[in-house]
């Protein structure tokens, strides 16, 4: 059984005259006769009462005719859901993210990216850059937007924007009244860092930098989010560090204030497996960072605005 036999017994039935119908396939009249019998012969029974006059369906070429109709529906849109699917406009989206994303690109990001494709699925994770490189090795999560410098063996990365760094002290303490503070002055302070586990490159920065400054980092405390070190630093228990755009998210309760001369950024940026082959992941790639080059996506220049993520 064809689907063109299908199509010619539908037409068939709808016009029940062999001269018309053959004529709407644009087909002769043999050829739609030829189609029928065979038809017929597949199915195991007659679909049509024929006479010199008239033809009409038999009661079981009736029952055929509404399977047909829904077959031809279900082909239809077989390929159309299949050619969607090729094309990204349907799928799915893993991202992992940090919390800078969610003060930078994400937000407008996915903005449009749902206004262009809203059916897709979004599957969204918060992750520590680390976690997000595995994720992104073990195929779990198709981009990450994460800190760099990372083992980038595989993967694409695209760097978005570097900050600086700023102390985050407890309302209380001396520092608050130094316009910036020298980076000999953490010599003797209990600091409250990210796990060297959670980003080994910018942990080993940080201790080399204050090495240079002539002293040993006293860490007191190690902790993955960042809410948990804000909470640490306002109890008066030691200070930490975020980013420059972070500072919004550190609340009343604690006060930022510049380091001096800081030799280590704080970059932020997105990274994919270089094989990926997810349509819908191309299609995400392409508002990010442009469908040629950097310089038509989001990335471009100084096309994202930090309003944009509020």
């Amino acid at each position: 059984m064809e689907f063109r036999q299908l199509q010619s017994f539908i037409t068939l039935a709808e016009e029940l005259h062999f001269g018309r119908a053959a004529d709407r396939l644009d087909i002769t009249q043999p050829a739609l006769s030829k189609q029928i019998l065979v038809l017929e012969k597949a199915v195991g029974v007659q679909l049509f009462s024929r006479t010199k006059r008239t033809v009409t369906l038999t009661h079981a070429g009736q029952t055929f005719l509404h399977q047909a109709r829904q077959l031809l529906l279900q082909r239809d849109q077989a390929v159309l859901l299949t050619r969607r699917t090729g094309d990204g406009e349907i799928g799915q989206l893993s991202i992992g993210f940090t919390k800078t994303a969610t003060q930078t690109v994400l937000p407008q990001l996915l903005r449009q990216f749902v206004q262009r494709y809203p059916e897709v699925d979004l599957d969204l994770r918060e992750l520590a850059t680390e976690a997000q490189v595995t994720a992104l090795n073990q195929d779990n999560i198709d981009v990450a937007f994460l800190h760099p410098p990372i083992d980038q063996r595989g993967l694409q990365l695209q760097v978005i924007l570097a900050e600086r760094f700023v102390a985050v002290l407890p309302p209380q303490h001396p520092f608050v009244h130094l316009d910036a503070i020298p980076l000999e002055a953490f010599a003797n302070e209990p600091l409250i860092v990210h796990p060297r586990k959670e980003g080994p490159i910018l942990y080993d920065g940080f201790l080399q930098v204050c090495q240079m400054a002539g002293f040993q980092p006293k860490v007191i405390q190690e902790s993955i989010t960042l809410q948990t070190r804000l909470c640490l630093v306002a109890a008066g228990l030691g200070i930490t560090f975020v980013s420059d755009r972070l500072q919004t998210l550190v609340g009343t309760n604690v006060v930022c204030r510049p380091i001096q001369d800081c030799p280590i950024q704080l970059e932020f940026g997105a990274a994919w497996r270089q094989n990926a082959a997810n349509p819908v992941l191309q299609n995400f790639l392409e508002l990010l960072v442009g469908k040629k080059d950097v310089g038509t996506g989001l990335l471009a220049g100084s096309s994202y605005n930090a309003s944009d993520a509020t």
